[in-house]
């Protein structure tokens, strides 16, 4: 595994806000594969196809890194392709090696690259949906539709509907499937987080053509309660199952944003409960799920009250509300950036755990300045994940002692290493806080000027025109976002002054 240095820039707008930074808070993006959206912009045709797709998400987690995300979340499972060589499904044509001579596997190289960075990175699968049911064909000149057969992997499980295919969440054998799915990425990569999408029945799911299968599973249920529990069955299995294997993998999904109808809110909507007959909220109480991220993409009495509806049913789950940046789109709703900067302020306001952003283009692109808002206004300073105290609350040890030298233009931070307890994860990282003032209070998110370390060792630039003094310390933290408590400070002044 490559080990990389650690640099901080202190730009001259670090201290803006600074009072408003919370220590812990999500920060996360979607990084869409599908139509390669955000990444990668090259196929694989051959191994110089390797090394560009490597830099270019290398360029894009800098960019993400350096705007104070924490969380990446990466299309891992399109709608039925998988970003890497899966046993069970087929690997995505942006990903596919056709050379048995190429061997990289981008799911992997997703994960080091974030690690090294600092962020988490969660594996993001699409579950139902799995590819088109039918194709435009042209033949002489004249354009006709056809029916695609359905793959033989999902035999009898799979329903057409509106020119997609479906998994029907009704069929026991889709659960089975998707579960196998889950456990292989679960079991054979290090993520730190499993994250559903498309975990619902489709767009006017009245129409589904389930009846066979409710007719034969239902046992006479009402249908919407029916169709609910199927989905919360899945949801119960790979839970479990993700835990049984490694405790310390976060449950995720996103949702839709709106839960059930609000009496004060007149306008129709769309609700996760009703219209698709997902209910993320039995997964919460009944400990089914680490976090959901409601896809909040709306503006005004369709978003504020709905985050309250939200956290007043999170059970002491988190609740991340997904935020639309794409709704700045002149194709779409042609937002200006206030729109989002308050719905990220309301949802720290408002007992939220933070927010995530679709998708990473919008943010990497800087669309009308929406990166540079969100990087000043509200991640000017680093931030460490909320920690999962229903998982564990055993704090991990702390380091003993921190040590600084002057390195020619830089200050270099050394400290032992920290074994982990095998109950997290058996991966321990570090947090390095700072003060002029002792103790160094590890409290304020002001002094937290590096988050997430893997390496036990940092270098900071220093100028060496302006003398100044701080005493350092350093946490362990663990899988479970719990912190030790820090170590004995260090006191380095740094300066053209002779020490």
């Amino acid at each position: 595994m490559k080990q990389f240095i650690f640099y901080f820039i202190f730009a001259a707008g670090f201290i803006f806000n600074l009072s408003a930074q919370p220590k812990r808070e999500i920060r996360g993006v979607w990084i869409t594969i599908n139509y390669a959206l955000d990444w990668p912009n090259h196929p694989l045709r051959s191994r110089v196809d390797i090394e560009r797709q490597k830099e270019d998400l290398d360029r894009m987690l800098d960019k993400l890194k350096d705007a104070g995300i924490n969380m990446i979340f990466i299309q891992t499972r399109l709608r039925g392709e998988m970003i890497y060589p899966s046993e069970i499904e087929p690997t995505n044509e942006y990903f596919d090696q056709k050379s048995s001579s190429v061997k990289y596997d981008p799911l992997a190289y997703a994960i080091d690259a974030c690690r090294q960075r600092g962020m988490e990175c969660h594996a993001w699968m699409v579950v139902y949906p799995v590819g088109r049911s039918r194709t435009t064909v042209k033949k002489k000149g004249r354009k006709t539709t056809r029916s695609l057969s359905i793959p033989s992997r999902y035999k009898d499980m799979a329903k057409p509907f509106k020119g997609t295919l479906y998994l029907d969440p009704g069929n026991p054998k889709t659960i089975d499937y998707l579960v196998r799915l889950a456990k292989e990425v679960v079991s054979e990569y290090d993520i730190d987080g499993i994250h559903f999408d498309y975990i619902r029945y489709p767009d006017n799911s009245d129409k589904f053509p389930d009846e066979d299968t409710y007719k034969r599973y239902s046992g006479g249920e009402n249908k919407a309660d029916w169709r609910r529990g199927n989905i919360n069955r899945f949801v119960y299995e790979v839970y479990d199952m993700v835990k049984s294997l490694k405790p310390w993998v976060q449950v995720s999904s996103s949702v839709v944003g709106m839960y059930d109808k609000i009496p004060d809110v007149d306008r129709r909507h769309w609700t996760a409960l009703h219209s698709v007959y997902q209910d993320p909220v039995d997964w919460i109480q009944k400990g089914k799920h680490d976090f959901i991220v409601p896809m909040m993409y709306y503006a005004d009495n369709l978003f504020f009250p709905f985050v309250d509806d939200w956290t007043a049913r999170c059970n002491g789950r988190f609740v991340v509300p997904g935020l639309g940046l794409y709704q700045m789109d002149a194709n779409e709703f042609g937002w200006e950036p206030n729109v989002l900067l308050e719905q990220i302020q309301y949802s720290r306001d408002h007992r939220t755990q933070g927010n995530i952003f679709f998708r990473a283009r919008y943010l990497l692109e800087n669309k009308k300045g929406i990166c540079d808002e969100i990087s000043s206004r509200f991640y000017s300073t680093p931030a460490i994940l909320p920690a999962l105290t229903w998982l564990s609350r055993s704090l991990p040890e702390a380091p003993k002692q921190i040590y600084a030298r002057k390195n020619s233009n830089a200050l270099l931070l050394e400290w032992d290493k920290v074994t982990a307890a095998k109950v997290s994860g058996e991966t321990l990282f570090y947090n390095v806080y700072r003060s002029e003032t002792f103790p160094v209070d590890t409290n304020d998110p002001g002094n937290l000027i590096a988050a997430r370390l893997v390496n036990n060792s940092c270098e900071i630039p220093v100028d060496n025109g302006v003398e100044s003094g701080y005493y350092y310390v350093v946490t362990s933290y663990d899988r479970y976002h719990n912190e030790s408590t820090a170590s004995n400070p260090v006191y380095f002044v740094t300066g053209m002054f002779d020490k």
